[in-house]
């Protein structure tokens, strides 16, 4: 029988099926690739959420010591007939917790560091006072680590920076000279120019290899004393960053065995006044 030109047949074609199967194939590969796009971001997000509460510890802890050896120095002398010593340190103290308050608007911008969103907020800052004054609260943690510190600092040194950045850079590179230098003497200094101030921290402990010198400073770090040494390898890692959302620049040198000196320059004006 001749078949009318008129029906078109509604079965499919031969090329019809691969195609379908294709399409499939590819709705599919779509989906793998979203799902597995979607999972990769979720572990970054928790990275992120663990690499800062890390951040949190360290930053936390740091002013919680000497807090807390100040209250130690107080219970120590609170029976004692001498009154100057218990109010010198209740002085300290009420410092130490104002710092400690300051500390916690430091975890934003630490935060805003992580996400390349940190600015900071310079104002007319005397350094010369502000590393005495860390100095002097850090002084009793130093004694109880048996190191001695000879502080050098020249007068009136007047930056335009952000003083809460400054603090976190001293507190944390005395931090690490107390904790890798051996119970040896410590040295910081601090001086001046009219472009730049200089703040150096030396310490005679572990030392530090020389291809170590450049990943020191990489976040979670340490590449000295892991297996006797606790901490997370954050503080050098935040130093550098604090260094340098100010202009400025640190360097590091020793030898294994004889010390580490860190040294750090920082603008006296801001970037866009000088």
């Amino acid at each position: 029988m001749a078949k009318n030109p008129n029906i078109i047949s509604e079965a499919p074609s031969s090329d019809a099926k691969p195609a379908a199967r294709k399409k499939s194939l590819h709705q599919n590969e779509t989906k793998t690739d979203s799902g597995e796009q979607l999972i990769a971001e979720l572990r970054e997000a928790v990275r992120a959420r663990d690499d800062f509460l890390a951040i949190v510890a360290h930053e936390l802890r740091n002013p919680l010591t000497p807090i807390l050896l100040s209250l130690q120095l107080i219970r120590e002398t609170e029976q004692s007939a001498d009154r100057i010593k218990p109010s010198g340190e209740l002085d300290r103290l009420e410092r130490q917790i104002k710092r400690f308050v300051a500390r916690t608007t430091m975890l934003l911008e630490v935060a805003q560091i992580s996400s390349n969103k940190f600015h900071p907020k310079p104002s007319e800052v005397n350094l010369s006072e502000l590393t005495g004054g860390i100095v002097s609260e850090y002084m009793p943690m130093i004694l109880r680590s048996g190191s001695e510190l000879a502080a050098n600092i020249q007068s009136a040194v007047v930056a335009q920076l952000d003083e809460l950045a400054v603090s976190g850079i001293v507190e944390n590179l005395l931090s690490n000279a107390i904790k890798y230098g051996e119970h040896k003497p410590i040295e910081l200094t601090l001086t001046a120019d009219d472009n730049c101030a200089c703040l150096t921290v030396r310490d005679h402990g572990i030392g530090i290899d020389a291809r170590d010198r450049d990943r020191i400073f990489d976040r979670f770090e340490r590449v000295v004393g892991r297996a006797t040494q606790s901490g997370f390898g954050i503080g050098l890692w935040l130093v550098r960053n604090l260094v340098e959302s100010a202009g400025g620049a640190i360097t590091v040198s020793g030898k294994p065995g004889q010390g580490s000196l860190f040294t750090v320059t920082l603008p006296i004006k801001p970037r866009e006044n000088r």
